[in-house]
């Protein structure tokens, strides 16, 4: 008898466990300016903005947070038309001049994480998602700094934790 009511209590704890949802509501942390070359003036920033795709309402919705990386002025970020943003592996592939599937941008802001809820209980996911089709211990952009008077290259390597969708730059630099 005693092993159908552990048996029992072990089962009711794993329904338990497994029912549960996060009821953390996710922040949107504060940005983090980036100055690749070092001459006092931001390049990027690391921002994170609410997302309303679809108003929450008692039948449905879709509210989240997203982590970008934008460029300011001129500056731009190094894309790859076929993979999602976090595709970078290989440093050798930041080129001032690229061909397809490598493109230039700076016009939009490039998600890094996010994380989304599609209901008004707060029912959120427990972590969040990296914008990157494979997972790695670290991610990078290839970065490209440009002024009126010179075009430089750079990267910047950054850590991801899922749980709480903060971005920790690792490294960054100039070739």
């Amino acid at each position: 008898m005693k092993y159908y009511w552990a048996l029992f209590i072990a089962m009711s704890l794993m329904l338990l466990t497994n029912c549960s949802t996060n009821t953390l509501v996710p922040v949107a942390h504060e940005p983090i300016d980036l100055d690749l070359d070092g001459d006092g003036t931001p390049d990027y920033t690391l921002k994170y903005h609410e997302i309303d795709i679809d108003p929450l309402t008692l039948n449905g919705g879709t509210y989240g947070i997203s982590g970008v990386l934008r460029p300011y002025g001129l500056n731009e970020i190094l894309m790859h038309t076929d993979e999602k943003e976090l595709f970078l592996r290989n440093l050798d592939q930041v080129q001032e001049n690229v061909s397809d599937p490598l493109r230039w941008r700076n016009i939009f802001s490039r998600t890094i994480v996010t994380i989304i809820t599609t209901n008004t209980e707060g029912d959120w996911p427990n972590k969040w998602e990296v914008s990157s089709d494979t997972q790695h211990s670290t991610y990078f952009f290839g970065l490209k700094l440009v002024s009126d008077f010179e075009t430089k290259l750079g990267w910047i390597e950054m850590e991801i934790n899922v749980f709480d969708g903060t971005v920790t730059v690792f490294d960054m630099d100039i070739f």
